[in-house]
């Protein structure tokens, strides 16, 4: 499928406010030195592979800790529905500051936004044309926002059928580090609205989704990040979900030198 296979692939999972947990991981991998050649990410975690591609993502990290808990949810959750419809204006606008009209082509760093096609249920690997389009498709949540109109393709949440793409990572490189900010353990709290019912269901799906798809091959690493007791929207702990993302990095910082020197 590739001509030549880059070295090092860094995946980065969906997970909404968890996903930001990807953020103190490469920041744990940036300190450390470690030579990605290219990442691929779904959902929030295109949104942080992408702008760490285009050099804006400490600008991205500062607002999302200075911006308060309630106007980020209005931005990744859209409250915004009329008789069905949905908007990303909100999204949209916020992500442009740091997308700055750039092509995925002529990032300073490969990437791939991983996306839902609508009309057909499958996949689509998106690594060319404008950043910010690509990066609305992989983060439309059904229900959430409506679907992106991106060349021929619909785009929906690239979680929809592809939450952790470490196989599409596999294709990239030789060697992947897969990073998983989605939850592993479930449980149900009595006090828990109608939304935290179905974002428990969609977390469930999910794994049951990275176990299938994911199949672990001898030049990588997995770590997982441990946000089981986390709401997928509280931003309000973005500080401590970066702060899991930096601690699970350093944990397993030994095993990924290793993985880079080999």
């Amino acid at each position: 499928m590739f001509a030549q296979k880059r070295n090092l692939a860094l995946v980065l999972s969906g997970g909404s406010a968890r996903g930001l947990a990807h953020i103190g991981v490469l920041e744990i991998l940036e300190e450390h030195h470690v030579p990605i050649d290219t990442i691929v990410g779904t959902s929030m975690g295109a949104i942080v592979g992408g702008l760490y591609s285009a050099g804006t993502l400490k600008d991205f990290k500062q607002d999302i800790l200075k911006v308060s808990s309630s106007k980020l949810v209005s931005i990744f959750l859209s409250h915004k529905i009329k008789g069905g419809n949905t908007t990303t204006a909100e999204i949209e606008n916020f992500l442009k500051k740091y997308t700055k009209n750039k092509k995925i082509e002529k990032l300073d760093l490969a990437f791939t936004a991983v996306a839902t096609n609508l009309k057909t249920g499958k996949e689509v690997f998106i690594n060319e044309g404008s950043l910010l389009k690509a990066l609305l498709g992989s983060v439309s949540i059904p229900g959430i926002f409506p679907p992106v109109k991106y060349g021929k393709y619909l785009l929906i949440d690239g979680g929809v059928v592809d939450p952790l793409p470490q196989h599409y990572g596999e294709l990239l490189a030789k060697k992947v580090i897969a990073i998983n900010a989605m939850p592993t353990q479930f449980k149900y709290k009595k006090e828990s609205d109608v939304f935290d019912v179905i974002s428990e269901a969609v977390g469930i799906m999910t794994n049951e989704l990275i176990a299938l798809k994911s199949k672990e091959c001898v030049e990588s690493v997995f770590i997982q990040i441990p946000t089981e007791n986390l709401d997928s929207f509280d931003f309000s702990l973005a500080p401590k979900i970066i702060a899991l993302g930096r601690k699970a990095a350093k944990q397993n910082i030994g095993k990924i030198i290793k993985l880079v020197q080999e």
